[in-house]
Order: structure tokens, then C-alpha cells, then sequence
């Protein structure tokens, strides 16, 4: 399947085929549709679990429970970066590759 141009931003979790550059950092990325379902799956799932971490805010004392969400958050978002660097251009392999996150 041929792939498209998409751009990526992180922060808003928009992936569009059109460049956005006011919305913050973009990701220039050659990807199948079902490579975008992917992305969207990954950005659900962090979502996920940062919504469920706020649920422990009243557990000042118990923090397991939120760490594990925490950690599971962060697995989610570098997994994100890692297919943006698989899928991504140069320029955005170098722009990830500077975050230092694996």
C-alpha cells in the first residue's frame, strides 16, 4: 500500500496531510492509513492512562497505583516517537533522535 505525507503533532495529538506549524512541533512522516490508526491507537492509550492517573490525586500517599500509570503513560508516548522515527523523515529523524529518548 502506498504511503502519504502526514504531519504529526505530539502535543495535540493532530496528525494532518497538510502542514499545521502553529499548533507546535510537527513530524514530517511517510505513512499507510493503517500506520495512522496505529499512531491514533498509541495516542489513545496514553490518554488512557493520564486520565486515570488524575484519579489518584486524592491518594497523596499511596503512589503505586499512579506510578504504574505514570510508567504505562511514558512507554505510550515514547512508543509514539519511536514509530514517528521509523515512519519519519530525516529531518524528523534527527529532530527526535535530539529528545534523547532512546
Amino acid at each position: 500500500m502506498a504511503r502519504n505525507k502526514y504531519f504529526v503533532t505530539v502535543d495535540t495529538e493532530e496528525i494532518s496531510e497538510v502542514s499545521l506549524p502553529d499548533n507546535g512541533i510537527e513530524y514530517e512522516i511517510y505513512a499507510t492509513p493503517e500506520e495512522v490508526k496505529e499512531i491514533e491507537v498509541l495516542f489513545a492509550r496514553k490518554d488512557k492512562n493520564a486520565k486515570d492517573a488524575v484519579k489518584f490525586v486524592g491518594k497523596p500517599f499511596d503512589e503505586r497505583p499512579v506510578d504504574a500509570k505514570r510508567d504505562s503513560y511514558e512507554e505510550y508516548l515514547i512508543a509514539i516517537y519511536r514509530k514517528l522515527y521509523e515512519l519519519g523523515t530525516d529531518e524528523t529523524r534527527k529532530g527526535i533522535k535530539e529528545l534523547k529518548l532512546f
